[in-house]
């Protein structure tokens, strides 16, 4: 953090990176339910960072068929070209991102991103602190990346830990639609085994499934047994909506 008691983006990215530790990352989860600006940047960041990810999935081979003296100068040549082009295009896009903040970028699909009532999540994130009072977090999970769902899986449990540890009462609710419901199908799932072992050992943890995305699924062919111990909203995006009005602090992943 700054001498301002602002967050720096190195201190942002050392978050979404996963390298704060329980305690600032705690502290960080209620500025972002009170705080739209360090929202925003948040979620940019991920965007970037996904992004980045995304341009270097598949390297570029080196070249085979070429003298053995200009090969490698081609290969680094074509490559710089790329990465130019991929960082340039991450540029633009968080340009974009900084015009419009509804507008978002997750696995390859453009999102609304909700915006927090003024007064429900501040206030709850300004009593963060205390023990008396009842802190709720709600996770959204709407891509079907493996590395995003086991994102939210790390930081719901890190935030549940933390929470026991320190006595805090809270609530945690992860709300699954579009691709995102693949988490808890159970013909899908990457993780049924860690979804399970985190219901029977939280006790204040629910995972929702989206019905219409559900039945979007069956009408695609799609089999659409959950796993136990999840619930259905008729809506994931209503369930949001109104969870953020009675209060809870909305994290997108």
């Amino acid at each position: 953090m700054s001498d301002e008691g602002t967050f720096s983006d190195e201190y942002l990215n050392a978050f979404v990176d996963d390298q704060l530790t329980l305690d600032e990352k705690s502290h960080l989860y209620s500025e972002i339910g009170k705080d739209e600006t360090i929202n925003r940047r948040v979620c940019e960041l991920r965007k970037v960072r996904d992004l980045v990810q995304m341009a270097y999935k598949i390297p570029p081979e080196v070249p085979t068929d070429t003298p053995a003296g200009t090969k490698h100068f081609a290969w680094l040549r074509r490559n710089f070209a790329a990465s130019a082009a991929a960082i340039i295009g991450t540029l633009v896009l968080v340009s974009a991102l900084h015009q419009d903040s509804s507008i978002g970028f997750v696995a390859g699909h453009t999102t609304v991103t909700l915006k927090a009532p003024a007064g429900g999540a501040r206030q709850v994130a300004s009593t963060a602190t205390l023990g008396s009072q009842e802190i709720k977090v709600l996770f959204h999970l709407n891509s079907g990346n493996p590395v995003h769902m086991k994102e939210v899986l790390d930081e719901t449990e890190s935030l549940l830990k933390l929470y026991r540890r320190t006595h805090q009462k809270a609530r945690v609710e992860v709300i699954t639609n579009g691709e995102g419901l693949n988490l808890l199908l159970a013909s899908r799932s990457p993780y049924p085994a860690r979804v399970a072992s985190m219901l029977k050992k939280f006790k204040n943890l629910q995972f929702a499934a989206c019905l219409n995305t559900l039945d979007r699924f069956g009408s695609e062919g799609i089999e659409t047994k959950l796993l136990p111990g999840t619930t259905v909203v008729n809506s994931g995006v209503a369930q949001i909506i109104r969870l953020q009005r009675r209060g809870w602090i909305y994290i997108q992943v």
